[in-house]
Parts: C-alpha cells; sequence; structure tokens
C-alpha cells in the first residue's frame, strides 16, 4: 500500500501509482472529506454541468452548451 508524508506545511504528496489510476492531473481540485477515523480525497467536479454529465450520461450531454446559450440570449 503506498503511503506519503504530511510535510512541515501540512502538504501530502499524493503517489504516482494512485494519480495514475485515478487519472489525477497537475491542477485538479479534490474535495476532502472525514468518514469515521478516514480521510477522503475525491476529485471534485469541474463545474456542476460536468458532474451531471458523468453522473447521468447521455441525459445532460450537451447541457453545458445549452445553458451558455441561454446565459448569451439572458444577457441581451
Amino acid at each position: 500500500m503506498p503511503t506519503t508524508t504530511v510535510s512541515g506545511k501540512s502538504q501530502i504528496v499524493l503517489p504516482a501509482e494512485i494519480r495514475r489510476a485515478l487519472g489525477i492531473r497537475t491542477g485538479d481540485q479534490l474535495e476532502v472529506t472525514i468518514e469515521g477515523d478516514h480521510i477522503v480525497l475525491r476529485r471534485a467536479p469541474r463545474s456542476d454541468t460536468t458532474a451531471l454529465a458523468e453522473l447521468g450520461g447521455d441525459i445532460w450531454a450537451g447541457y453545458a452548451d445549452e445553458l451558455s446559450a441561454q446565459r448569451d440570449e439572458w444577457d441581451r
């Protein structure tokens, strides 16, 4: 099991094998929660519409573009 160390600045480095397995890249944001006595890291969605697309598949496909178009219309 990979391990990491907390630095003097309270920072940790995610082991490369974990980053590769989960597709975590530089600049990705992670949500940090506590579950019992565990720290849980989850990749934060890039946007709410991206999260919907990931959850609902085809139902939300293209929704971000449609929402942007609607917002553009409202601004006119």
